[in-house]
């Protein structure tokens, strides 16, 4: 496979789902003009560039990759096949939906619609949907539904292993499994941090990432098994960005990546604009470069089309943010420089003189930092979900420096083995919770379904019982702009 033909699956994988909701969701009027919108962005994002022939992936390289990624995607619980994570329980009652219900989505017993991060669902409900016209059994339609998911889950997760192995710049079998595996395990030190550190009880059993309480930055595995529907697509577009680093671009992919997951959003964003910031600054011509990268009509399109456009779907939700909270409300300074030691900076204090000067790396650190201190809603999920960009970064040169600088820093490739074998206890405990509750069930598919629909007026939260409805809804359609006139009708 040449290297333009990942670039080119990439733009097709990312950018599917928001052309469905386009077709789906919107009023013909509106369908028809943001449709061409996109097409045009598309058009002029899509990659047509020559690269060379030693970038390209042989087939025993692309086996490797295809294997590993649909071995993820079954331990991660997606298809139906096998152990599932708690938050499953939400994920299969929206996967349903979509399959069950007209587009767009109304609940007539909540009187709303679903309002949701649903992309990367689109594409497989899609699929289920259309055979729906021939199938009237809806247990067979949403399995159905579930290998068309994993199938598309374990392509995006090939395509992240093939930009990870063009970020290493790596193509032998061995070099791109050993690139893989250590990112399947990277992780902050959780273990240290669990053990010895837990204040409140843990509120999954084998989950180690509670002990700083509202302070999480989730691994890789974890982001994986909890919110792959975020993960995939994120992770897919921040390592587009640092392989492509094509800044007209970087608007349709902000639209894209919104889209498919709000929080992350603000994570990638600082990286294209530190990126697109230091390249101006570069510039020997600066005007020339406002026209052809800033102003390009992707990024036009992008920023002051598209993403407003999921902006004023997403802003209908009924939870919106709670309120501004700050880390301090739950902690003290201290745990927040511990979480921090732990979780990224004794990997900075390696890595840093090496990568200092790589803007990539400089706004990961930066971002790392700051992150925590912002907190948008009760369960912080900001912290959870935007960091995930910087922590594929922070994977991404932890690995570089292993396979470039091992033998001219051997005393540091031993402390890096060391950090990341403690921190390979959080992604490896993550494996174990499906391992140990299935060998105590005595079954594999031990899968969390217990909503089933979001279609009441009150959803219990599985073992803990408060309602999560709001979560999913827009109460005030009926006055919320894109229901009201970007949208096809809703039930009155």
């Amino acid at each position: 496979m040449k290297l333009s033909t990942l670039y080119k699956l990439t733009y097709i994988y990312l950018g599917l789902p928001l052309f469905v909701f386009i077709l789906s969701w919107l009023n013909f009027g509106f369908a028809a003009l943001f449709a061409l919108l996109f097409a045009g962005a598309f058009y002029f994002a899509y990659p047509r560039e020559a690269y060379e022939e030693s970038a390209d992936f042989n087939r025993k390289s692309l086996v490797l990759i295809a294997t590993v990624a649909a071995i993820w995607c079954f331990f991660a619980g997606i298809g139906y096949f096998y152990y599932q994570s708690f938050d499953y329980h939400f994920r299969n009652a929206v996967f349903r939906d979509l399959i069950n219900y007209d587009w767009p989505v109304f609940y007539p017993l909540a009187n709303t619609p679903l309002v949701y991060y649903m992309a990367f669902w689109l594409v497989p409900a899609s699929i289920a949907k259309f055979f729906g016209l021939f199938i009237t059994d809806r247990y067979t339609l949403f399995m159905l539904g579930n290998y068309v998911l994993f199938i598309y889950a374990a392509f995006g997760v090939a395509l992240i292993f093939a930009h990870l192995a063009q970020a290493l710049k790596v193509r032998t079998v061995k070099q791109i499994s050993a690139g893989i595996a250590l990112f399947i395990l990277f992780s902050g030190m959780d273990i240290i941090g669990h053990t010895y550190f837990t204040i409140i009880p843990q509120p999954f059993e084998y989950h180690l990432e509670w002990w700083a309480t509202f302070i999480q930055y989730s691994s890789i595995t974890t982001g994986m098994f909890w919110v792959f529907n975020q993960f995939i697509p994120v992770a897919l577009i921040i390592l587009l960005v640092y392989n492509e680093r094509k800044i007209s671009n970087f608007g349709l992919l902000a639209a894209l990546c919104l889209f498919f997951s709000p929080y992350p959003t603000a994570g990638i964003g600082a990286f294209m604009l530190a990126y697109a910031g230091v390249c101006l600054f570069n510039s020997p011509d600066k005007k020339q470069f406002w026209l052809d990268e800033i102003f390009s009509a992707q990024n036009i399109i992008g920023a002051f089309g598209l993403l407003p456009l999921a902006v004023l779907y997403f802003i209908t939700n009924s939870e919106g943010m709670d309120g501004w909270y700050y880390v301090f409300d739950f902690t003290t300074p201290g745990r927040l420089l511990l979480f921090m030691v732990l979780e990224f900076l004794l990997y900075i204090a390696v890595l840093f003189p090496q990568y200092c000067r790589n803007v990539f790396f400089q706004t990961m650190f930066i971002s790392l930092l700051l992150i925590p201190f912002l907190r948008l809603d009760q369960q912080n999920n900001f912290c959870m979900r935007a960091s995930i960009p910087a922590i594929v970064m922070l994977a991404v040169f932890t690995i570089r420096f292993l396979f470039e600088e091992r033998r001219a820093h051997p005393v540091k490739t031993i402390v890096l083995c060391i950090l990341l074998a403690i921190g390979a206890m959080t992604p490896l405990t993550e494996f174990y919770r499906g391992i140990y509750f299935i060998g105590k069930a005595h079954k594999v598919d031990l899968v969390r379904d217990e909503i089933r629909t979001l279609n009441d007026a009150f959803i219990p939260m599985p073992e803990f019982g408060w309602d999560v409805n709001h979560q999913y809804t827009a109460k005030e359609y009926k006055t919320d702009i894109f229901w009201q006139y970007f949208s096809k009708k809703l039930p009155r």
